[in-house]
């Protein structure tokens, strides 16, 4: 089964919903786009992984290509692949990770990638995260900075400052919870800068994380209140 804008006359209309998810629209763009509702939208984004899930697991994709196999399994199932991998193959493994990344179109299937690294924890992947941090593509980007948060390399820590301007409330909370764990004296004053100027209009759920981060900062720091 090919999924593309060039055969969309011969697709189920769920699957024109995913086109438009895999080409970086969100959930409420695409609501607009397609005059649906939000949950008609997500109901169709589920039918389509579900959909495309089957046919992977079912077509005749050779063995050897552990990528794909792997692209078609649920959260829990890769968990547990993750988990299995032998020690005599998990670099090849992270090496097809790392190549794909680098290669695939597919939204999807590169935020299942990047979730991917996040959970592999190894900092050689971040050269190619790095540019992820841009995508118009919001779910990608919250993605790509949790993978940030869960290698936890000090490297990443002017990325993860600069994610707490980002557009998504979400992800301003994730970059101002890791901060707590990898974030310099820099990162502190940025913290303690977003409550100060931008408690009358942040999420206070982000305002809540920059507080959690300043208490973890000053103890790491040894800086009294």
């Amino acid at each position: 089964m090919v999924i593309r804008w060039e055969n969309v006359d011969d697709l189920e209309d769920y699957f024109i919903t995913y086109l438009l998810y895999a080409d970086s629209f969100t959930v409420p763009q695409i609501s607009r786009i397609r005059n649906m509702t939000e949950e008609s939208v997500n109901k169709d984004l589920i039918l389509a992984k579900t959909r495309l899930r089957e046919v992977r697991k079912s077509s005749d994709t050779p063995k050897s290509d552990i990528i794909e196999k792997y692209l078609s399994l649920s959260k829990e199932e890769r968990l547990d692949f993750i988990k299995k991998v032998p020690k005599n193959e998990l670099e090849s493994f992270k090496m097809k990770v790392y190549k794909s990344i680098l290669k695939t179109d597919n939204a999807e299937d590169l935020m299942v990638l990047v979730w991917t690294v996040g959970e592999l924890k190894d900092d050689r992947f971040l050269n190619i995260i790095y540019p992820l941090l841009d995508k118009g593509h919001s779910n990608l980007r919250r993605i790509a900075y949790s993978a940030l948060g869960k290698i936890g390399n000090s490297d990443s820590c002017r990325y993860i400052e600069m994610g707490l301007s980002d557009s998504n409330p979400q992800i301003r909370q994730y970059c101002a919870k890791y901060l707590g764990k990898i974030g310099t004296r820099n990162s502190l004053r940025i913290l303690e800068n977003v409550i100060k100027n931008k408690s009358d209009f942040e999420k206070r759920y982000v305002l809540r994380a920059c507080d959690e981060s300043i208490i973890k900062l000053k103890q790491k720091f040894t800086i009294s209140k």
